[in-house]
């Protein structure tokens, strides 16, 4: 009934429509404590729940920036303590089984994946804090000063090699988009941080002087990417079909072997041409490139220092996301997926 009266106020009057809308938020909310079947899950609960989170937050964009980065500063100092003890006492104490251990046998140190499950998860998730905190110190603000040194060393102890050439991109944005002295010493003073992460552990320069090439550690990943792009070449325009990846892709996954998983392309490109053709990624391209333009005039037209910093750290941090596509599927990780989104609106926040 009350569906009815709203439907019909549609055309006919704002205040029974009003009325319709408040009995139906009443009726939602004894229903939950009634436990009656009348609400129920839809796929666009997360998605509004963020939506919503960052709209009741926009007005204190500045401030909900500065929290992200203080917390990742946390994550990024227990990382680092993680990589040379191998303790996971945040899993230890709610009883959980510990993620971390050497990223390959023999390794001196710890892979890093702090309160994440996994080495990447935590490594492309950081890179968000990092891109704000770089930011932030580039305009001199003591939270970024601090924050960042410690998210570029803990990125290098996760030895998730794909985040590497994202945090360098990422510093490469900062100087186009900072040209004055001050970014030149805060990027400076990042580089020396992560060199002084390299000399501390020796096995991460090995990793690093391997991650280009075709053998050895990068076979897999190789035959992956050749498995996909034989997709992409058999179904150019609407590939497998959105959603029938992981058992559409068999067939083209048994003419490589190697290929050592299968569950996705490892990279975001391949994967939407992959799944959806290169009609959807060209929609996907058109996509992050709007965002990035119209990004990059709220950061000319930023109307002070702070507003600066959150337009262009979010700025730096999509851009960082893209580049980390090349080497993995981030979409596919919530704990990297979310940031982005909350990035991308914070962006476009300060458009406004």
């Amino acid at each position: 009934m009350l569906l009815v009266v709203t439907a019909a106020s549609v055309p006919l009057s704002t205040t029974g429509e009003e009325a319709g809308v408040i009995a139906l938020a009443a009726l939602t909310l004894v229903a939950l404590l009634a436990r009656w079947v009348v609400v129920r899950r839809t796929p666009l609960d997360g998605v509004l729940a963020i939506l919503g989170a960052t709209l009741a937050a926009s007005h204190q964009v500045v401030r909900l920036v500065c929290v992200m980065v203080a917390a990742g500063a946390v994550a990024a100092a227990y990382g680092i303590f993680q990589h040379f003890t191998g303790a996971d006492w945040y899993r230890a104490a709610l009883g959980r089984p510990t993620f971390v251990h050497p990223r390959a046998a023999g390794s001196q140190g710890y892979a890093v994946v702090a309160f994440f499950r996994n080495y990447l998860t935590f490594a492309h998730a950081m890179l968000f804090p990092l891109a704000w905190a770089a930011a932030l110190a580039v305009r001199g603000a003591v939270l970024g000063i601090v924050a960042a040194p410690l998210l570029v060393v803990a990125i290098v102890f996760s030895t998730a090699r794909g985040a590497w050439l994202a945090a360098l991109a990422s510093g490469g944005a900062l100087a186009l988009l900072a040209r004055r002295r001050a970014t030149l010493v805060t990027l400076a003073a990042l580089t020396v941080a992560g060199c002084l992460a390299f000399a501390l552990a020796p096995d991460l320069r090995a990793q690093a002087s391997g991650m280009f090439a075709t053998g050895g550690e990068n076979a897999g990943r190789i035959g992956i990417y050749r498995a996909n792009l034989d997709i992409v070449r058999e179904r150019p325009l609407f590939g497998l079909g959105f959603g029938r990846y992981q058992h559409a892709a068999s067939p083209y996954y048994a003419a490589h072997p190697e290929a050592d998983r299968r569950s996705h392309a490892h990279n975001d490109y391949l994967q939407i041409a992959a799944e959806a053709g290169l009609v959807a990624l060209a929609a996907f391209s058109l996509l992050y490139a709007t965002a990035l333009r119209k990004g990059w005039v709220a950061i000319k037209k930023a109307p002070a220092a702070d507003v600066w910093a959150v337009a262009a750290g979010a700025w730096i941090a999509i851009l960082g996301f893209l580049v980390g596509g090349l080497t993995q599927y981030n979409f596919g990780d919530s704990e990297v997926a979310v940031p982005m989104w909350i990035a991308l609106a914070v962006l476009m926040r300060c458009t406004e």
